[in-house]
């Protein structure tokens, strides 16, 4: 995982309301971290995600080129308001969902070209497929097949 419990619980989301809230079990914070970087995942389709969130036999790259500080605080901010959304003791929701709606704005420029993450690298070509995974401006196209008209 790109960040852990530990750094989580001293983020906004203090200890203690992660505690109440997941009754003193970090395995669900831990789900809930999992899922933010699933749906920050889906965004991030141009980077080498393998290389950003790891997989079952490899962690994340923890090389200075590769960490991400703006990753990491959207990670962070998804993760709160999933965990904030099972129970809000002492905790504005409205001020977690708004930044959640944030986050995943910034989500959607970054995979529409608006915005890029420069500390990732983006995906290296695969010569199996007919297309450029590589593209370093973050720019794809495609079209569809050419018609044929038969009167």
């Amino acid at each position: 995982m790109i960040i852990t419990v530990q750094q989580l619980q001293q983020s906004t989301l203090y200890k203690e309301i992660c505690d109440l809230i997941t009754r003193d079990d970090d395995n669900i914070v831990a789900l809930q971290i999992q899922a933010a970087q699933s749906l920050c995942a889906t965004y991030l389709f141009k980077y080498n995600l393998k290389e950003v969130f790891g997989d079952d036999s490899t962690e994340p790259a923890t090389a200075p080129s590769v960490k991400c500080p703006a990753l990491e605080n959207i990670i962070t901010i998804i993760a709160c308001y999933y965990l904030v959304r099972k129970a809000s003791p002492n905790v504005d929701v409205e001020l977690y969902r708004d930044d959640y709606m944030q986050a995943i704005k910034l989500l959607e420029d970054i995979r529409d070209g608006h915005n890029n993450l420069t500390e990732l690298h983006y995906r290296q070509d695969d010569p199996e497929t007919p297309g450029d995974e590589s593209q370093a401006n973050g720019v794809t196209w495609s079209s569809n097949p050419k018609r044929q008209n038969f009167f």
